[in-house]
């Protein structure tokens, strides 16, 4: 169970992640820097006595996740686009996560909408003793009644101190599980869908790491990089372009390749739906009371 301690300062740092949420949200329109948009809202949770919990995703279209700009992008909105902005903050540890989506222009606002009113039906569904494959359940047809698909390997998760993907999981469709929500556990659910296949492959590209733990590296810069990235983010996720002001681009990408292959921090790749549809997503943290939930991000 939580502590009062704990419940309020999840509680503030909701509150900031919903500000910058709403913040940032104006600012999804065309011409716009993906750039911008992921800086702004990093500056904003800073500004506001919290820090980033991970680097802000700007993902597009079909890219679904881990997208966050690198600090040389120069990628700008466009009418007809499908935007999501995922947004995390911390204080001392303590996580709010939250995310949503723009159709830019409105040309593609069913699916934007769609993904709101799923997220909705599944926080409908948190309170202790519900099996996580309910939920689950929950968001799938949700989707479907709404004529799209839930991406189905991507999910939702419990939140801990220091740990983004802590716990239990909450599948975005019907799944058999053992797992059952308490009260007290923190929650991000996110439901993505799509008008695509449902389901999401890496890509590439990666800008978004985290530190896994100390381990031999070649090079002495890789070793002074690591111990900064422990003393500075911990556990959780960071940018490349965090990085790409103490260094150039090319030492930089040579000590993440050091630091990949030594095992010293975990590469994010960009996810992107497997049939090039469009996603849409819908995020919101909350604590599992007595009777349901507790809604931080609102």
């Amino acid at each position: 169970m939580l502590s009062e301690k704990e419940l309020e300062i999840y509680r503030r740092v909701g509150r900031i992640a919903a500000e910058v949420r709403e913040e940032v949200r104006r600012m999804v329109k065309p011409g716009e820097l993906l750039l911008n948009i992921a800086e702004t809202a990093e500056e904003l949770i800073r500004s506001k006595g919290a820090q980033p919990a991970f680097p802000c995703n700007v993902s597009v279209n079909a890219v679904a996740a881990h997208y966050s700009p690198p600090a040389d992008d120069k990628s700008r909105i466009q009418e007809g686009d499908v935007v999501k902005v995922d947004i995390g903050a911390h204080i001392d540890g303590y996580i709010a996560d939250t995310a949503f989506t723009v159709a830019v222009g409105g040309k593609n606002q069913e699916i934007a909408e769609a993904v709101e009113q799923v997220l909705e039906k599944a926080i409908g569904m948190v309170k202790p003793g519900v099996n996580v494959g309910e939920i689950g359940a929950t968001i799938e047809e949700a989707a479907k009644v709404a004529g799209f698909r839930p991406i189905e390997n991507l999910t939702g998760h419990e939140l801990a101190r220091w740990d983004l993907h802590a716990g239990i999981t909450i599948p975005n469709v019907k799944e058999e599980s053992e797992q059952t929500v308490k009260e007290g556990d923190v929650l991000a659910l996110e439901p993505f869908i799509t008008n695509g296949a449902g389901e999401v492959e890496d890509q590439p590209e990666t800008y978004i790491f985290r530190f896994i733990g100390v381990r031999p590296v070649q090079r002495r810069m890789s070793l002074k990089v690591l111990q900064d990235i422990s003393r500075l983010y911990r556990s959780l996720p960071f940018a490349e372009r965090w990085l790409a002001k103490r260094m150039s681009r090319i030492r930089l990408q040579l000590t993440l390749r050091d630091l990949i292959n030594a095992g010293a921090i975990r590469p994010y790749h960009v996810l992107k739906e497997r049939e090039d549809g469009l996603v849409a997503q819908a995020e919101h943290t909350l604590i599992v009371t007595k009777d349901g939930c507790e809604v931080t991000t609102r």
